[in-house]
């Protein structure tokens, strides 16, 4: 940066300055850094840098820029070179120091905390300086002054740094309680804007001055003290007072502020431009949030849940109405939030103050220096003679012909006479006239006023022009601006309260000139958006923007946009710590440094979803089913706790909100939202709602949801198992996802033990390994939350250099316009851009109804001429403290208290709005001198009223109850004006030129809602006073609203209220109230009263006129009352006017719209008379009559005589008589209608000629058309013979087609003399394939088995053929020749071995001899084992065991001989199952048909049960179903009237049956009993053959029929054999044959009972809901461990749809099969274990065992354990109905010793190579533990595992002993540090020098290992336990004494 840069940016403006001095170009940075500066480049930049220190609107910018030059060291540099201009240049110190005093003075301002530290040397150094110089002149002594004062006040804040940092007082003050006093305790610029919790819970009085209203301030000082406190009070105490009155009675009915409990504070968000924090507020029972007029934009809230001992403040910022429904608010936090914990629940307050315009206001109140206040001697001094502005020099001026005429032309001549006007001279002697302007008297009076005081003040009264002598004014210094933009070429500044009169008032200005901005986004004015500053910003675009402003902007927003992108993934990362919705992905963690290094190698051998793996994949559904199930009852029971009633806020009345405040709340939130967001460029603050930001999951509930889902669809429409058993493992890992989410978290500090220590997590069980991620996710959030803090900091200030970089454009823009427009509260916000914008003339709008500190904000210190229009006695500020407003004169304006202190100021006196009658109000009350207008005379009367004023009293009350917003409704009034209003539309008037007023908002809802029942009134504006300021309309309706037995008229007593209530008409004005209540109240109203009543202008009713009839008068007292008797806005007389198209008089009731019956439609019968014949018309009298369609008689020309319409002549009627007429083209007569031409008619008459074909013409006569058919088709049938037909068959077709080739199918003769039937006539015989069997003989002698069409031979006919080649005989085709193709004889050949091929002859010969040979392997018991012959030099040892062929031959439990070998027993370990019969008798009596097992299984015959009606078609095994039909046993004597299933009401009858047998001799049985077959007589001996007690042979016995076997036992033997009680279970049996009985009516209850026993142990294999359920839920969950699916999916699938899983019936199975299947699942789930054990070794408490293996597949062990898991897995899975427990017993302990194999082989692999004793001694105890014949129980498993754990003493983590691996290493020979273990803790070593320098793969795990370039890769780490080195070879520690391990080398 060069010397003329320097200098030219010294003649800039101190914000061009900065930002070019931060541009990368400038090179500010190396200027610096630069040592050897000249002294002229010291001297410039020194001024350059002061003069950048007086920019107001890019602090920031300035702050970072006196940061880079702290860090370079530059003040001390300063100081030194002071020392240097002593000496050498002392003509230059004057300025030199002088620009260092304001650049030091900058610092110390900016950077106190920098300042006190770095700044007292230098100014030392500089003070000895100016110790030399001030005695020779060259410095005053008043600069030496200046440096002493910086560097005492230096030393003093230096010690109150000291004193706060030892006693940490966190803000809190002394409060001064002496109010005595006039000084004030302390520096109000030093206040915090913010109140803090020592303020609020002291309770203490403020130190308060009131507001001087008439009198002066002392100075500065005290007049911006007293504002500053009053105003900040006024947001202050509505706070302390609702917080104490919370804290004393939390009962009480607060209503300064809203209290809401149990609220949640979230973490920061970025919205927009703002840190926001979302609060959770529990639901409001009885409010709706987002319709009611709580949490508006920029309230104050507060935040505690010490009960307000702290408090932490903040705003509304982002009140979105569907998060509120949700009850979520977004907060910007205005405290510090690093001393605060935002944890847990909080009590907050709402103010119903607005802070946002509170607190840039009081900073700005702050930042006014005392000599920087404009037009001090007025506003503090108040001198009354008012200067003219600076600007304007004597004798200047100004040219206004846009007084009279806006758009003049300059060169107009018309107006000569004003352009040459001396504005300061008095207006009677060189001004023209008020006339010649088109002004009044008063209104050219304030227009000199306006242009030559420093400080204007314009009264205007309602409707005196005050806004259009406004624009007037404007326009006049727009004219003539040459005058005051010489030495300050700014724009105007032009200020109002609210957007909306801002809009209005630059509304009028836009007609005049377009150099116009606006500032603010707040608008709904079509004309003024063009001007909205944005949108001129973004026309500019980057080309017209300097390039300092777009560099600027560019790197501020690019370091926005990164940080807003950081801050996503923290945002969602803390969503996910603190509601789990899935496993995350494990590269977040490891990014993070969450995971250590030492648990981060563990995961290396698994590539994907790493967690999920830990977690999910390798967890057991069925670990964790008890504590899923615990998870959902806790989750159930904690919603029922939580499921509480919504919290009502304490204070206020809560009320639901009418659906119209929605329109209101809009009002007032355009008024309240500050330009600050919204203001933004499009591509400037990008909406970036971090809630969206995708976190990596590496598995999501909702997506398991989702997946199960699909598989269980696609296993619906395909029936694929892979889906089904794919849905089964996906709702596994639900359940322990859920489980994973309920497992509570463990201590921190326990959790960090445990992850150090921590050599294996995959030892880890599930419960520990979810409270590791856990632990870990809480490490995550903790970082991520300190990150987001960081972030936060860092995006605030970067966003306030954007603001800044915001207000750079803003200003830059706003130089270059005329005018520039603001609300007082953006004047605020901007009020350091203002500062630099400097303008010179500042116009308030309204002025009277702005807080004073307001305005004093909106000036600068360069402002010299101000100008403030308005009305003091309309509406006055607003303050929300009562007290402060009246008593400390806070509502008093700046306006106000000028005027009260007698300045000048000037009246309107004439109002031009209102009618006399309506300004009457006004005069004298209010406005003693307001006179009228004389166009105001000349108004129009309101059409249906007799008085166009008039008030309405009345006595009915309000309602009592209050809404939420405290405002109040009077149903009486409201029906009253709706139904006015209703009146006035019926009249004619349009919407637009009537409003309806009230003061109440509550009144306004009610209003709204009336609205809507009326269609005439729905397009009326309703409003609220005070919204209607500066308004106004033709006919105003006005709803006081108070009335009540309190006599409260709230601030209805206000003066300025009812001032603008009652001055917003022009025509009509029209009040209801209670007169009464408010004229007692007031005096005001009773001086209304007075006049209205001296008037005759008030009544207790309105009196009506009809227009029509205005002799008619109607009085109305209420809304009902316009119904009843002017239902159509006129009388209730008919109308009776004549119709003016009828003269018809109007049947309708006095109407007043449609007066001339322009669109009514007569409904009276037509009288006219339609023709001469004297017809009425018959329509309405309202429709057309048209001619006369009445039939008459009349002759026709013809002579005919015809019924025809009257109006029809008979020479246009076309007579319709027939008549016979000659056509003379073919000279036929034909009948035709009179009126026919026949030379048109066409002929009726048929044709009748022959045409080409012979056939006669069908077409009626066409003589005139074709009459030589040359064209005419004949359609008659054809006689010609069809082609190619030879049997004369006709043709089918029309005469005029073609003919074709006959289709007439008949028989024809084949050439083969076959007959072939419905052959076409036409097909020649030749080209017929005949389809019959063919009659020839082949050579072969055979019959031909071809069709006849076909060629002969290829017989098919058997034959047996000898093959040459193997000599086998074979039957085959005859016609094939003999191959080996067809042999099935067996191979002849033999193998390479000696041994015949075993396969078929046509089969290639296999490599592989199965012959059986001896072989020199034994098994364990000491048979030889036979193996396969290609097998004998391959297999030995373990894996020959399965092919021994020995008899097994070992007693099995169930005392039968093993039918298995010795290979297939597992040496006996594993015994087959017994397949014999088991043949005992089950208890329901069949025989068991199961093999021989234990226990036998439920029954599988068909069921016995059966009755008259059914059979049972269940399995006898399982339980019936009863009958449910009446039982039909009976007889003469009883009867059953039970159910048949059930036991019978009725006994058995002991009659003999009176039947007779076909033997003629009677029934032996019992009377309602099945017959006996047999007969006492005829089959005497047969019934004597079986007896049980001797009563065969009497005459009387009885006897039973047994229908089940068919035997016939007496009756009493067989009831005592039945009845008989024994010690077994089962069912009762015929003593005879003891074949079982079912069925037997007489004796069924005891079937029954003894059915009843079978059932209860029946019960005991089918209870489902109890026993079983548990059993099937378990067999379940360990079907969905996705282990099984894997390694055994054909059986995981047969499982899993035995049990019914994806079926949608329900399966029954009994208790045997549910165990069945729940055994085989768990036998899988063990080998899958084994397997998966092997393959991804997780033992780790083995040191010489690998972590990791190669895959099983590749190792002898691994083929080895998968045959023999599949051998167990297969012999269990074979069993279809039981399996005995002898074999549950052994494949158990068989799994668990190939558990144990994989390991006990390995050792003894190590024992062989070792010579250590104590592992020999182990090894052989193994050896004799491991016995393969023996089974492997429990307790030896025990025994081994414990030896293999003592083994662990002898062998160290290499997996050898210490003598052996210095063997290894002596034998190696490498150099210190090249031994290296890979991440899965395998050793290797590097060789030649050692280091790393490419990499490769791990032999026995497969990682990578080494490295690249000699960096060793982060995984691998140096293996000291090998050499003693503790780093690698060649680093930079290899040579040093701590590079070795003293123990280990």
């Amino acid at each position: 940066m060069r010397y003329k840069a320097l200098e030219s940016l010294a003649s800039k403006t101190p914000d061009v300055i900065v930002l070019e001095l931060l541009r990368g170009r400038s090179r500010f940075c190396l200027l610096l850094e630069h040592e050897d500066m000249s002294q002229n480049m010291f001297d410039i930049l020194v001024k350059v840098l002061a003069k950048a220190t007086h920019s107001q609107s890019n602090k920031e910018a300035i702050y970072e820029l006196l940061n880079i030059i702290m860090e370079n060291n530059f003040v001390n540099r300063l100081a030194m070179h002071s020392v240097k201009i002593k000496r050498l240049h002392p003509e230059k110190a004057k300025n030199f120091f002088e620009y260092v005093l304001i650049f030091l003075t900058a610092i110390a301002n900016a950077m106190i905390t920098v300042a006190i530290d770095k700044l007292p040397n230098s100014i030392e150094i500089i003070l000895s300086s100016l110790s030399l110089l001030t005695p020779l002149g060259y410095v005053s002594e008043d600069m030496v002054s200046k440096y002493v004062d910086l560097k005492e006040w230096l030393t003093e804040e230096a010690k109150k740094w000291e004193y706060r940092q030892k006693y940490d007082d966190k803000g809190k003050r002394r409060m001064r309680i002496d109010m005595d006093q006039l000084e004030p305790p302390d520096d109000f610029r030093e206040l915090p804007v913010l109140p803090y919790a020592l303020e609020i819970s002291l309770n203490q009085r403020p130190f308060l001055r009131k507001n001087i209203v008439e009198g002066k301030y002392r100075d500065e000082n005290h007049y911006l003290d007293v504002q500053f406190r009053l105003l900040r009070e006024d947001f202050v105490r509505p706070i302390r007072i609702g917080i104490n009155d919370f804290r004393s009675d939390t009962h009480k009915k607060i209503r300064d502020v809203r209290i809401y409990l149990r609220v949640n504070i979230g973490e920061a968000r970025l919205v927009g431009r703002k840190i926001c924090h979302f609060v959770q507020m529990n639901r409001m029972k009885r409010i709706t949030l987002e319709n009611s007029k709580r949490l508006l934009f920029g309230n104050l809230l507060c935040f505690s849940k010490d009960n307000f001992n702290t408090i932490i403040l903040g705003s509304v910022a982002d009140r979105d109405v569907e998060n509120l429904r949700k009850g979520i608010l977004g907060v910007e936090l205005e405290s510090d939030t690093e001393v605060h914990d935002l944890s847990g629940e909080f009590v907050m307050i709402e103010s119903r103050a607005y802070f946002m315009a509170y607190k840039h206001v009081l900073k700005a109140l702050q930042e006014i220096p005392d000599d920087g206040l404009a037009l001090a001697p007025y506003i503090v001094h108040v001198e009354q003679n008012v200067e003219p502005p600076k600007y304007l020099p004597p004798g200047e001026r100004y040219d206004l012909r846009v007084i009279k005429n806006p758009t003049v032309e300059p060169l107009e001549d018309e107006l000569m006479y004003l352009t040459n006007i001396p504005i300061e001279e008095p207006l009677h002697q060189m001004w023209p006239t008020s006339k010649d302007f088109g002004l009044d008297d008063s209104q050219l009076k304030a227009l000199r006023s306006a242009l030559t005081r420093q400080l204007a003040i314009i009264q205007g009264p309602p409707g005196t022009g005050k806004s259009f002598l406004g624009l007037k004014i404007v326009h006049a210094l727009l004219h003539n601006s040459d005058v005051w933009k010489k030495d300050n070429p700014t724009p105007i500044l032009v200020v109002c309260l609210t957007n909306h009169a801002l809009d209005q008032f630059l509304e009028g200005m836009a007609s005049y000139t377009n150099n116009i901005v606006r500032i603010g986004s707040r608008t709904k004015s079509d004309v003024i958006a063009r001007f909205q500053i944005n949108s001129l910003i973004s026309k500019i675009g980057g080309r017209g923007m300097p390039a300092r402003i777009c560099e600027r902007f560019s790197s501020v927003k690019s370091e926005l946009t990164r940080l807003e992108y950081e801050s996503k993934e923290l945002v969602s990362l803390l969503d996910e710590c603190n509601a789990c919705t899935g496993i995350l992905s494990f590269h977040i963690l490891v990014r993070a440094k969450v995971i250590p290094d030492h648990i981060r190698h563990q995961f290396e051998g698994v590539k994907h979803s790493k967690l999920a793996a830990l977690l999910l994949y390798s967890v057991s559904p069925q670990q964790v089913f008890v504590a899923a199930s615990n998870y959902n009852s806790n989750k159930s029971e904690s919603t029922k706790e939580n499921k509480e009633e919504p919290t009502k806020p304490i204070g206020g009345n809560d009320d639901d909100v009418e659906k119209f405040v929605e329109e209101l709340l809009e009002m007032e939130e355009r008024v309240r939202i500050l330009d600050t967001g919204d203001d933004d460029e499009i591509d400037d603050a990008p909406n970036l709602r971090l809630f969206e930001h995708e976190v990596k999951y590496e598995v999501k509930y909702q997506d398991l949801v989702k997946e199960k889902a699909k598989c269980e669809s696609r296993y619906k429409k395909m029936k694929d198992g892979a889906a089904l058993l794919q849905s089964n493992i996906i709702a596994g890992q639900k359940r322990v996802l859920q489980y994973g989410f309920s497992v509570p978290e463990m201590p921190t500090k326990e959790m960090k033990e445990i992850e150090e220590k921590l050599q294996n997590v995959w030892a880890l069980d599930p419960t520990r390994r979810w409270q590791m991620y856990k632990y870990w996710l809480r490490k995550l959030e903790h970082m991520a939350k300190h990150s987001m803090k960081v972030l936060c900091e860092k995006y605030r200030s970067r966003a306030r250099a954007m603001e800044e970089v915001k207000n750079q454009k803003y200003l830059h823009c706003m130089r270059n316009a005329s005018i520039v427009g603001m609300t007082t509260t953006g004047a605020a916000q901007y009020n350091r851009v203002l500062k630099d914008l400097a303008p010179a003339i500042v116009i308030v709008e309204e002025a009277a109804e702005i807080l004073e500190s307001h305005i004093i904000t909106s000036l600068t210190a360069n402002c010299q001429h101000l100008i403030m229009i308005g009305d003091h006695q309309q509406l006055r500020p607003s303050a929300t403290v009562y007290e402060l407003a009246t008593k400390f004169g806070l509502e008093t304006s700046l306006f106000e208290r000028m005027i009260k202190n007698g300045l000048a100021y000037d009246t309107l006196e004439y109002q031009h709005r209102m009618r006399p009658r309506i300004s009457k109000l006004l005069v004298p009350a209010v406005y003693p001198m307001l006179k009228d207008h004389p166009s105001v005379k000349k108004c129009p009367t309101i059409k249906g009223l007799v008085k166009d004023v008039y008030f309405i009293t009345h006595e009915i009350y309000e309602r009592a109850e209050a809404d939420d917003n405290s405002s109040h409704e009077n149903l009486h009034e409201a029906e009253l004006v709706i139904g006015l209003c209703r009146h006035l539309m019926l009249q004619g008037y349009s919407p637009d030129e009537v409003t309806i007023l009230t003061p109440y908002s509550g009144q306004f809802f009610l209003l709204r809602k009336l609205q809507q029942q009326q269609d005439v009134c729905t397009d009326v504006k309703i409003c609220v006073v005070d919204n209607f300021q500066g308004e106004e309309n033709n006919i105003i309706l006005l709803s006081l609203v108070r009335s009540n037995v309190d006599g409260k008229i709230g601030f209805l007593s206000t003066e300025n209220r009812v001032c603008v209530a009652l001055s917003r008409a022009k025509y009509g004005f029209y009040v209801t109230g209670n007169i009464k209540l408010m004229s007692e109240k007031s005096v005001l109203w009773k001086k209304i009263e007075h006049d209205l009543t001296s008037r005759q202008l008030i009544g207790s009713s309105l009196t009506l006129q009809c227009s029509n009839h205005p002799d008619q008068l109607m009085t109305v007292t209420s809304g009902k009352d316009f119904i009843n008797k002017s239902p159509e806005g006129g009388c209730q007389q008919m109308c009776g006017k004549t119709l003016p198209r009828c003269n018809h008089s109007c049947p309708k009731i006095c109407h007043i719209q449609d007066v001339e019956h322009n669109e009514y439609k007569c409904q009276v019968p037509c009288p006219k008379i339609l023709c001469g014949l004297h017809h009425h018309c018959p329509k309405k009298c309202w429709e057309e009559c048209g001619p006369c369609m009445k039939y008459v008689k009349k002759q026709l020309p013809c002579g005919h005589v015809h019924n025809i319409h009257c109006y029809i002549a008979p020479k246009s009627y076309q007579c319709p008589t027939v008549v016979e007429k000659e056509i003379l083209s073919c000279q036929h007569k034909v009948n035709m209608p009179c009126h026919q031409d026949p030379n048109t008619y066409l002929c009726p008459e048929e044709c009748g000629a022959r045409v080409a074909c012979g056939h006669v013409c069908l077409w009626k006569c066409h003589q005139t058309s074709d009459p030589e058919h040359l064209t005419y088709t004949c359609n008659e049938k054809c006689t010609r013979i069809n082609a190619e037909c030879t049997e004369q068959h006709p043709c089918q077709k029309m005469c005029h087609e073609d003919c074709g080739v006959c289709i007439v199918e008949i028989r024809k003769v084949l050439p083969c003399q076959h007959i072939m039937e419905k052959v076409e006539c036409s097909i020649p015989v030749e080209s017929i394939e005949c389809k019959k069997n063919c009659r020839r003989n082949l050579p072969c002698g055979h019959h031909c088995k071809k069709l006849c069409y076909e060629k002969c031979g290829d017989c098919k006919v058997k034959k047996k053929k000898t093959i040459p080649s193997c000599g086998h005989e074979v039957t085959m085709p005859c016609g094939e020749t003999p191959t080996k193709e067809f042999c099935d004889g067996p191979c002849i050949k033999m193998l390479s071995c000696g041994h015949p091929c075993k396969r078929l002859c046509k089969d290639q010969c296999t490599d592989k001899c199965w012959e059986l040979v001896k072989s020199f392997n034994r098994c364990p018991k000491g048979h030889t084992v036979p193996l396969p012959c290609h097998l004998v030099n391959k297999v030995k040892g373990e894996e020959s065991l399965p092919y021994c062929m020995e008899p097994c031959n070992k007693t099995l439990a169930c005392d039968h001989k093993c039918m298995g070998t010795c290979g297939i027993c597992f040496q006996g370990r594993l015994h087959v199952a017994c397949n014999k019969p088991c043949k005992r008798q089950l208890i329901c009596g069949h025989t068991c048909k199961m093999p021989c097992s234990a226990d036998c299984p439920p029954c599988h015959e068909p069921c016995w049960r059966k009755c008259v009606h059914r059979q049972c078609q269940q399995k006898c095994g399982m339980q019936c179903t009863p009958c449910r039909k009446p039982c039909d046993w009976k007889c003469e004597h009883l009867k059953c009237d039970n159910y048949c299933g059930d036991k019978c009401s009725r006994k058995p009858c002991n009659h003999p049956c009176n039947k007779v047998l076909q033997c003629d001799h009677p029934c032996i049985g019992f009377c309602g009993d099945p017959c006996p077959p047999l007969c006492r007589e005829c089959n005497k001996d047969e019934l004597g053959d079986f007896t049980l007690i001797g009563n065969v042979d009497k005459p009387d016995a009885r006897f039973v029929y047994l229908e089940d076997c068919g035997h016939t036992i007496e009756a009493d033997g067989l009831e005592g054999w039945l009845e008989q009680e024994t010690a077994e279970i089962g069912m009762k049996k015929c003593p005879r044959c003891y074949s079982t009985i079912y069925n037997n009516r007489r004796y069924q209850h005891i079937i029954l009972q003894t059915y009843e026993t079978v059932k209860k142990v029946r019960s005991l294999y089918y209870n489902h809901f109890h026993k079983n359920k548990a059993t099937r839920k378990d067999t379940e969950l360990i079907l969905q461990n996705p282990k099984l699916c894997h390694h055994s999916p054909f059986f995981a699938l047969q499982l899993t749809k035995s049990l019914g899983i994806g079926s949608k019936a329900f399966k029954n199975l009994n208790d045997r099969e549910l165990q069945l299947i729940h055994f085989k699942a768990q036998v899988l789930e063990k080998a899958a274990n084994v397997l998966h054990s092997y393959e991804n070794e997780i033992v780790g408490h083995m040191p010489y065992i690998h972590h990791k293996r190669k895959a099983s597949n590749e190792t002898k062990v691994g083929r080895l354990l998968k045959l023999n898991v599949q051998a167990v897995v297969t012999r269990i899975m074979e069993r279809t109905r039981i399996v005995a427990p002898q074999m549950m017993r052994e494949a158990s302990c068989e799994l668990q010793r190939q558990m144990i194999l994989p390991i006990y082989w390995e050792f003894q692999e190590r024992v062989c190579s070792t010579s250590i004793d104590d592992l020999q001694r182990i090894g052989a105890q193994l050896e004799g533990l491991m016995d393969p014949t023996v089974i492997f129980d429990e307790e030896l498993d025990r025994k081994v595992r414990e030896l293999l754990k003592e083994s662990e003493k002898y062998v160290d983590g290499l997996r050898i002993s210490d003598s052996e691996r210095v063997t290894i290493l002596q034998a190696m020979g490498l150099k210190q540090g090249s031994w290296y273990q890979c991440p899965n803790g395998h050793i290797y070593c590097i060789g030649e020098c050692g280091i790393a320098v490419h990499e490769s793969r791990c032999p026995h795990c497969g990682a990578t290992i080494g490295g690249q370039n000699h960096p060793l890769r982060g995984d691998n780490t140096v293996a000291s336990e090998m050499d003693g080195d503790r780093y690698a070879v060649g680093s930079q520690h290899c040579n040093s004494m701590v590079n070795f391990d003293t123990g280990n080398v």
